[in-house]
């Protein structure tokens, strides 16, 4: 499944220069539309957050699957990392040293408690919308290493993306198989 996810994004990203090439300067078209869609997916992972039960946070579908806490708390992850790997400033007190990976892997186990993931969930969304938001569209199309793989940073961008995306529907799979309807997809009251 990551093999997948990572040759989507690896297709996905490659039309990245192109775009960057059309829109350069302050405000590129290429980064507010991934700012905003960036604000939109976060804005129902946390909806979908809050929808959910504390005791669901800990729920797995089968044994060596992430959790729901532990699936959120990467997602913060990443909302935090990989602004840094394209070097945007880290958000004040955040330890970018070369075991940042390892400690991120260890806040997935250790922060379940329902509004402390939230919370930092919430922190690491404002701090990637303004990641993607502030990035200097000049530098779209310089190549980055990418865990071993050459991309632009534009594509590195798109992952960021992308990445909130996919663990998203993944949620909506947890939330749904334990019968709780996303917030945006319940009926109206008429």
């Amino acid at each position: 499944m990551r093999g997948i996810t990572l040759l989507v994004c690896l297709v996905l990203s490659l039309g990245a220069p192109a775009l960057a090439e059309h829109h350069e300067g302050e405000g590129s078209m290429y980064l507010a539309e991934l700012a905003g869609n960036f604000e939109f997916v976060s804005g129902r992972l946390v909806q979908l957050a809050e929808a959910m039960p504390e005791e669901l946070f800990t729920w797995r579908p089968a044994e060596g699957v992430r959790s729901t806490s532990e699936t959120l708390m990467h997602v913060a992850g990443a909302n935090l990392g990989l602004p840094v790997m394209l070097g945007v400033a880290p958000p004040e007190g955040m330890d970018t040293s070369e075991d940042m990976m390892a400690k991120m892997q260890e806040m997935e186990k250790n922060i379940t408690a329902k509004a402390d993931v939230i919370a930092r969930l919430q922190k690491s969304m404002a701090y990637g919308k303004s990641a993607i938001g502030d990035y200097p569209a000049e530098q779209l199309g310089d190549e980055v290493e990418f865990f071993g793989m050459k991309m632009t940073k534009g594509g590195v961008l798109l992952i960021l993306l992308s990445h909130s995306h996919e663990h998203l529907g993944q949620l909506i799979a947890y939330a749904r198989s334990n019968d709780v309807v996303p917030p945006w997809s319940a009926p109206q009251p008429e």
